[in-house]
């Protein structure tokens, strides 16, 4: 039963497409429609419309020998057009075997990394054979006007933050140029009076070569400040109440103390052995004057340890000495 009304349904339509169509478009919508119900008839069947498959008790039996020869035979295919063969999906290939490397030729990294001095003597390195791909690459972008075609100009690979940087730079650079030039000009001023004693040789004057020679001459007394002595004299006159017959100069690094660096303690400063007993006997004989090159900061809390009694009466340090040729000279007159 239903399947019948399954079979009506596609004659039914096509009945009252033809009626209520024009005449003049029945014979277009008859192979439409019946084309259109053909395929619905076609569609599978749901699983409850469908024959049950065999199982395996009701196979049915083998045909016999002579029902194989008595089928038809197939008709053999026409060889297909060009357009056929196109439309038809491709098969899909195999991909091809990719070579596996040789491992024997590659480097042993586990006894280091190899030397290289094969390679750059086989003359994979030579400057002049650089030198010549350089030159020939250069002339090509010369040639092309200065750079290949479609390659953006050298400024354009520049970054914001690499811009500000040399603007900066510039700016620095022309702030020390400004300076430069004001600082000549008020070195080169004229001398006042304390000056001029002092420097008899560079008169006053606004030419451009006694300018120079002031600005040098007030530059070289304040090198001169930090390469002579703080004092032009180093001791005072002996005292009568406590003049000894002689002075003894003593040092005080690798003499009285020694001084080592670890990194567990750092540095360390060390007594000489009987160096208490070294400078209370000499005290009454000799005027000690202790000279160092340490500086007064590092050398004044050692002394004040090492001699709290005061047997030495004169400590110099670094800035009682004279800077010559890149050497720190004790220098005593």
């Amino acid at each position: 039963m239903m399947l019948s009304r399954a079979a009506a349904r596609p004659a039914a339509r096509l009945r009252a497409a033809t009626i209520t169509a024009p005449a003049a478009l029945r014979p277009r919508i008859l192979p439409a429609v019946w084309a259109r119900g053909m395929a619905k008839d076609n569609k599978p069947q749901s699983p409850r419309f469908s024959k049950p498959h065999n199982t395996p008790a009701q196979k049915p039996s083998q045909p016999p020998p002579s029902s194989a020869a008595s089928a038809p035979k197939p008709a053999p295919e026409s060889p297909k057009q060009p357009a056929e063969r196109a439309s038809e999906p491709a098969t899909p290939q195999e991909p091809a075997e990719e070579p596996t490397p040789d491992l024997s030729k590659l480097p042993d990294l586990t006894q280091g990394i190899p030397s290289t001095l094969e390679y750059e003597t086989a003359g994979a390195t030579d400057r002049s054979v650089l030198a010549a791909i350089e030159e020939e690459e250069a002339a090509k972008a010369g040639a092309g006007g200065g750079r290949a075609k479609g390659e953006l100009p050298a400024s354009a690979y520049v970054s914001s933050t690499e811009r500000r940087r040399q603007k900066l730079a510039m700016w620095a650079f022309a702030v020390a140029g400004l300076s430069a030039v004001v600082g000549v000009g008020y070195l080169g001023r004229d001398w006042d009076e304390e000056e001029l004693s002092k420097n008899p040789e560079v008169p006053n004057g606004w030419s451009v070569g006694l300018w120079w020679k002031r600005a040098m001459a007030r530059m070289g007394d304040t090198v001169t400040y930090y390469q002579e002595p703080a004092f032009e004299k180093l001791l005072p006159d002996p005292d009568p109440s406590f003049e000894r017959p002689y002075t003894l100069c003593i040092s005080l690094e690798d003499m009285l103390v020694h001084s080592e660096w670890s990194r567990e303690h750092g540095w360390r400063v060390a007594k000489r052995p009987g160096v208490d007993y070294f400078l209370h006997y000499l005290s009454q004989y000799y005027e000690i004057v202790l000279f160092t090159t340490v500086p007064f900061a590092t050398g004044e809390p050692l002394v004040r340890k090492l001699d709290p009694y005061r047997f030495i009466m004169w400590p110099l340090f670094r800035e009682a000495t004279k800077y010559k040729d890149g050497e720190i000279i004790k220098v005593c007159d």
